[in-house]
């Protein structure tokens, strides 16, 4: 005979399978289908917006929750010092009086070594004073050119200054919304927290799964799958964008990462996104099973 112990652990266990079982199969009420996934929806690209130099934030642009563009000016540093460097370097470039001076002294030294030339053809003159005609020549034409370099030199400063102070405004790095600001104007900006704002993409969003291992092969990149949205369980297709080549040996998963196209917005990141796996794979064709499909046909 059983103990009344053993009868207890025998009928606790014998409970314990059932609800397992009535679990995995969704029976039991409130209870979620073992092959039912659930997650949660995701900006589909969340960027932290450095600043590319030190300095103090001059101007903020945008406001928390406004929507920008890939490029669009959002922040500005000082840029005060820079601007007159800019000022002082163009002048320096746009100086050309030191070069029409070289032109000239260049042209007269070539008239005057044609005049020599032609006058020792003549014979009404010395090798030894075209010589010192060609000697000027070349001088004014090295002084020319050394004027030319410089004035190289100078319009590269002025880039270089422009491309400093380019760096010293923020654009936003695609398009979406402004989540958040964490700088204030004039605020420093140091090397150590060079983040001004967070930007999120949500004209997109993603989700990932974690499916387990036994039924991830059944599914495969760029295939369409129904997905389950919100408390309100609203229906949306997303597109499985990515599958981990390495399964996580401790959950006995594979991370899935799956797309949904937002382009109108309705869709809000961070509700809870569920996955049937129940649903046949086959109801949703994938790429590759189109081109091979269109291959057939032909």
């Amino acid at each position: 005979m059983f103990s009344s112990y053993s009868l207890r652990a025998f009928f606790t266990t014998v409970s314990a399978i059932v609800s397992a079982v009535l679990v995995v199969s969704g029976i039991l009420p409130g209870k979620a289908s073992a092959i039912e996934l659930e997650s949660f929806t995701q900006p589909y690209a969340s960027i932290d917006v450095p600043a590319a130099e030190m300095g103090v934030l001059a101007e903020i642009l945008v406001r928390e929750g406004g929507t920008v563009r890939q490029g669009q000016l959002v922040a500005r540093l000082d840029d005060t010092v820079l601007q007159v460097s800019k000022s002082l370097a163009q002048a320096s470039r746009d100086a050309v009086s030191s070069q029409r001076a070289a032109e000239a002294e260049r042209s007269l030294t070539e008239q005057q070594l044609r005049s020599y030339r032609e006058l020792f053809t003549a014979g009404n003159a010395t090798q030894r004073e075209v010589d010192r005609a060609e000697n000027n020549f070349w001088q004014a034409t090295t002084r020319l050119l050394a004027v030319q370099e410089d004035m190289q030199i100078r319009d590269l400063e002025l880039k270089r200054i422009s491309a400093q102070i380019q760096q010293r405004r923020i654009a936003s790095p695609l398009n979406g919304v402004v989540l958040s600001i964490t700088k204030d104007v004039g605020e420093f900006v140091s090397p150590t927290d060079p983040v001004v704002m967070q930007i999120v993409q949500l004209d997109r969003l993603k989700v990932i799964f974690s499916v387990p291992v036994n039924q991830v092969d059944q599914w495969e990149t760029n295939q369409r799958v129904s997905l389950q949205t919100g408390f309100q369980n609203l229906s949306t297709t997303g597109v499985i964008e990515t599958i981990a080549p390495v399964a996580d040996a401790e959950s006995a998963s594979v991370r899935v990462t799956v797309r949904i196209e937002n382009s109108d917005g309705k869709l809000r990141s961070g509700v809870v996104c569920r996955w049937d796996l129940e649903r046949s794979p086959a109801s949703f064709v994938s790429e590759k099973a189109k081109n091979v499909s269109g291959a057939l046909k032909r």
